[in-house]
């Protein structure tokens, strides 16, 4: 009896164990929706290039807007260009050959898990209908009728896998490298990836985020190249790059090249396809040459001199526009060689310690009030012609003495505009920083002078021996004491330390 009970104790044992042993086998979870590396093609007959095709729909129709079907046992195949994986291409599968690409709908999404971009794909024509929409020609599952025009609606999800085979993966599609101008041959590039050197985003859709995402709206922006050429980049408001903003700089562009009606688009695959970090081209042909801040001061000749070099100054802000210590239009610049002050056309958004770029050619160089200024006279310096490159930048100021100024201001003058120091200095003349008041070092005397719209014009100076950072500029009329135009513009207390 023990012997039995014993024997029936192992063998529920057993069981149990054989149960535990199913159930953690039937548990697991394979990694399966990881493509495989390289996947292999069917063995299909293709017969048709994307060309061909697209060829016979512009000769069997009059006009666009019309819908064909295909009747014949034809196979495509090509490399997949665009997916829906950042959502910027919804419900569409941009593939192409080595003749053209074409685009096909489909009534699925999270199809880049199956198809995504580097996979090859072979399509079976028969039964698919081919149109346009706004010119642009694609494959679709049926003739949607619902329309002021009738349409190529997309492949029904049931029946997708009817048309659609998957091939190869990571074949790894290279754009074909274009300029803007060959983008007017719509016919040979629509639904092709492209890709577009030396060119910039336009000024006014620089650091913009690339479409709507709060009313989800798509947003065109415009990227122009440096010969004058211009091309639209659409982008959804539903993709999950929306937010993200433009470059500022210049490079390249890519992505699908589109057309709607006569309309020319790029569509790109994520924010990575636009990679513009270079200086800007001058906008007027060409890529203007760099010059420095101190070649640009030596430029003027006493009168209102202008620009005529095509010419770019690249250097960090050092005056601060929260503390209103400056007109909203003034900024100062510097550079390893020197400094200057750049008068806009109109309040600037620029912050200190930023790296910028501003594009100087045909602009007016000139004093105001004793003060060498870029954009003195009317009009001004554009808004746009500055662009921010980086940010968090600084300036070490230069460690002299109120002496050391005066004489450089009596003879080349070439400290105007830069971030300086006075160490070992004591502040008279005054309770508050507002107005004209008195810095003194053991070399002598010169003004500090703060606007009465300063954010900290009514803070109280301190008393001692104190050190002064700030930006060395010129003032006719300020004579007392001593007789010299030189003052010092601090960007706020905390430069008093």
């Amino acid at each position: 009896m023990n012997n039995l009970l014993h024997t029936s104790k192992k063998l529920l044992v057993l069981a149990l164990l054989a149960m535990i042993s199913i159930n953690f086998v039937s548990c697991r979870k394979d990694d399966f929706d990881e493509p495989p590396l390289n996947g292999a093609d069917p063995n299909l007959n293709v017969n048709m290039t994307i060309d061909s095709l697209k060829k016979i729909y512009r000769d069997s129709i009059i006009v666009f807007n019309k819908v064909i079907t295909i009747n014949n046992d034809w196979i495509i195949s090509g490399v997949v260009t665009a997916d829906d994986k950042s959502g910027n291409f919804y419900k569409t599968m941009v593939f192409e050959d080595a003749t053209a690409g074409i685009a096909i709908r489909l009534d699925q999404t999270e199809f880049h898990t199956k198809y995504p971009v580097g996979r090859r794909v072979f399509i079976k024509l028969k039964g698919l209908v081919m149109g346009d929409y706004g010119n642009l020609i694609q494959l679709g599952g049926y003739v949607d009728n619902t329309g002021t025009f009738p349409e190529a609606a997309p492949i029904p999800l049931s029946l997708v896998d009817n048309y659609i085979i998957g091939g190869a993966y990571n074949l790894n599609p290279q754009p074909a490298k274009v300029t803007i101008l060959d983008l007017s041959n719509t016919d040979k590039w629509q639904n092709r990836f492209v890709e577009i050197q030396n060119c910039e985003f336009s000024p006014a859709d620089t650091n913009q985020p690339y479409a709507d995402a709060v009313l989800f709206q798509s947003v065109n922006r415009i990227v122009n190249d440096c010969n004058g050429g211009s091309v639209i980049v659409r982008t959804s408001g539903y993709c999950n790059f929306a937010t993200k903003k433009t470059p500022t700089g210049k490079g390249t562009l890519k992505g699908i090249f589109s057309i709607f009606s006569s309309d020319k688009q790029m569509i790109v695959r994520d924010e990575f396809d636009a990679k513009m970090d270079s200086l800007r081209c001058n906008g007027a042909g060409g890529p203007a040459s760099l010059i420095n801040i101190s070649d640009v001061r030596n430029l003027f000749t006493g009168s209102t001199t202008a620009v005529n070099s095509n010419v770019y100054i690249l250097g960090v802000v050092t005056s601060d526009r929260n503390t209103s210590n400056l007109n909203s239009k003034n900024l100062f610049i510097q550079d390893a060689t020197g400094g200057i002050c750049v008068r806009f056309a109109a309040n600037h958004t620029f912050n200190i310690g930023d790296s910028l770029s501003i594009n100087i050619a045909g602009q007016s160089l000139g004093e105001f009030s004793g003060l060498l200024q870029l954009g003195t006279s009317t009009p001004n310096v554009p808004l746009a012609n500055g662009v921010v490159l980086a940010t968090g930048k600084t300036v070490t100021p230069q460690v002299v003495t109120v002496a050391q100024i005066l004489a450089n201001m009596a003879g080349t003058d070439s400290w105007e505009s830069s971030l300086l120091k006075i160490t070992n200095a004591t502040i008279s003349g005054g309770a508050t920083f507002a107005g004209s008041i008195q810095i003194n070092d053991a070399s002598g005397v010169m003004t500090m002078y703060t606007a009465s719209a300063a954010t900290f014009s009514g803070t109280a100076v301190p008393s001692g021996t104190v050190s002064i950072t700030g930006i060395l500029s010129d003032f006719t009329g300020t004579v007392t004491p001593p007789n010299t135009n030189a003052q010092l513009l601090i960007r706020g207390v905390s430069d008093v330390q």
